[in-house]
């Protein structure tokens, strides 16, 4: 996502933090819409009260709410975020130990078991 001056503005006003991403992060956050264009160089979003990167559906409605408008309802809270980004983690590492080349992403609720 390219944010435009007035986009950065607002989302500073809304207490996130940019920074300039490296390599390494642009290929492992760009598939979970982690990386922000900022004149062309990719950049973190990053809020002061919280230990994890915003993605395009969080900071989304921040960017409505500091220009005065009114907010949408989140697209992803913090703890779906967090749990993604841990979820993400996780499956990278399982992927480099094991030597996959195929990366298996699980979406929805884990199915209970059957009663009978």
């Amino acid at each position: 996502m390219d944010l435009s001056p007035e986009q950065l503005r607002s989302a500073r006003a809304a207490g996130c933090a940019f920074i300039p991403a490296t390599e390494d992060q642009v290929a492992r956050l760009t598939m979970q819409r982690r990386i922000f264009r900022i004149d062309g160089v990719p950049h973190l979003a990053q809020r002061a009260d919280s230990g994890f990167y915003e993605t395009h559906g969080t900071l989304t409605p921040l960017l409505g709410v500091a220009a005065g408008e009114v907010a949408a309802p989140p697209a992803e809270t913090l703890q779906e975020a967090e749990a993604a980004d841990a979820s993400a983690t996780l499956a990278l590492a399982a992927e480099s130990r094991g030597g996959r080349g195929a990366q298996v992403i699980r979406r929805g609720r884990p199915r209970s078991p059957r009663g009978g």
